[in-house]
């Protein structure tokens, strides 16, 4: 007996139906090891740098900065945005042993000139950050962005 085709455009409505459901499902199952493939991939990128340049040091997103004292201000900005200049010159003696806060003066000039660092204003006080182009290399260095 055959089937009318009304019965086989049922069939195939549900059909198409249950594929979708099918999809939609097996689409839930992969996020989770889509995002696991993704931080393993961020995960192993940030391993890499450590590895070659033995840290997260500004050489990898800043080449062609090459004064020791500006490398040690951008690495004092990325650990802590929003320094005034008493508590950057505090922070590079602690590294180096030494520092002038009229030498850091200076480097953070040539450095705000470089689009390096910006300089903000909150109240009296001025402190100073990483400009948001810096930012957004180390992030994309590291695979955290969007």
């Amino acid at each position: 007996m055959e089937k009318e085709p009304t019965d086989v455009s049922n069939e195939i409505k549900e059909l198409s139906k249950r594929i979708s459901e099918l999809e939609t499902l097996l689409a839930a199952l992969l996020k989770p090891l889509t995002d696991a493939r993704k931080t393993t991939e961020r995960y192993l990128k940030l391993a890499g740098l450590l590895l070659d340049h033995g840290g997260l040091t500004p050489d990898a997103i800043l080449p062609g900065l090459k004064d020791p004292i500006s490398k040690d201000i951008v690495r004092v900005l990325l650990e802590r945005p929003e320094q005034n200049i008493s508590q950057i010159t505090e922070q590079v003696k602690s590294r180096r042993g030494t520092a002038s806060r009229r030498i850091i003066r200076e480097k953070l000039v040539t450095l705000e000139q470089q689009h390096i660092i910006q300089k903000l204003q909150k109240g009296r006080r001025t402190v100073y950050t990483l400009t948001p182009e810096v930012i957004t290399k180390w992030t994309q260095l590291l695979g955290l962005s969007i």
